[in-house]
């Protein structure tokens, strides 16, 4: 259902190394790309304003209802939903050898 939804909207999928198993879907943009990262073992998205290398995290979480996915897919990032993003913890300093 999530891939059909992002195919309406304009994404398609691309060969990309994330740090967990998943699907990349873009849609580039006259303001850059949007990228949604689809993991492979969670029912959560992340999506991504920017380019594809350094990307800003603009939503991480559950699918969002239809009328609030439709909106993230938009690029509109201005409800409360799409403010605040969930991180994920923050990485361990690295260690002096």
């Amino acid at each position: 259902m999530l891939s059909l939804q992002l195919d309406e909207a304009g994404f398609f999928p691309i060969q990309w190394a994330p740090a967990e198993p998943g699907t990349t879907y873009v849609r580039p943009g006259a303001r850059g790309v949007l990228r949604v990262f689809v993991p492979a073992s969670s029912e959560e998205v992340a999506l991504y304003t920017g380019s594809l290398a350094a990307g800003e995290l603009r939503y991480r979480g559950p699918v969002p209802p239809e009328a609030e996915l439709r909106q993230l897919l938009a690029g509109d990032f201005s409800r409360p939903l799409c403010q605040r993003p969930r991180h994920l913890p923050e990485p361990e300093p690295a260690r002096a050898a």
